[in-house]
């Protein structure tokens, strides 16, 4: 599993106006083993689409095949789901 957390404090989303007009990210925390989480950016749809404060795993549909066969996860498709949704759903099903 794959832990991001949005910090209380921190989760508000951030605007960025491009040529193409304005996006929209987070600030994110990936837990990927080390002493400290790395922070990280998480690109919105819009500003209603921010995640809550609280802690995240990547929802399998936020992977994809790229080009060349291999696994990528999809920047802009990426998809978050609360560890406790996360949970609920594995034990239900059994996996």
């Amino acid at each position: 599993m794959l832990k991001i957390s949005i910090i209380e404090g921190h989760h508000q989303p951030i605007s960025r106006t491009t040529k193409n007009g304005v996006m929209w990210n987070q600030d994110g925390y990936v837990h990927l083993g080390g002493a400290y989480p790395s922070k990280m950016k998480i690109t919105l749809e819009s500003p209603a689409a921010a995640y809550g404060p609280g802690e995240y795993e990547l929802s399998p549909e936020s992977f994809r095949v790229g080009q060349y066969g291999d696994l990528e996860v999809n920047r802009f498709g990426m998809k978050m789901v609360p560890i406790s949704l996360a949970k609920s759903a594995t034990s239900a099903t059994g996996k």
